[in-house]
């Protein structure tokens, strides 16, 4: 794990304590691969979105859900 990787440790652990599957999507695009454990469910956000959702207190599935559909 680089120092750049640990940024990100207390953001992933809470999504974690919620019951979400998080894994590295992307070391070079720095993109995380969220689930709620559906069997075709789940959603990339960059490292910095986790980090602003937590900021904003909205760091949950349903914050990540937002975020992703106003990207499209």
């Amino acid at each position: 794990m680089t120092l750049e990787d640990a940024k990100y440790d207390d953001a992933v652990a809470e999504l974690e304590r919620q019951g979400l599957t998080v894994r590295l999507h992307s070391r070079e695009n720095n993109t995380w691969h969220i689930t709620d454990h559906g069997l075709y469910s789940g959603y990339v956000a960059t490292g910095d979105e986790l980090l602003e959702l937590k900021r904003t207190n909205n760091l949950n599935i349903f914050g990540i859900k937002s975020w992703d559909s106003r990207r499209q």
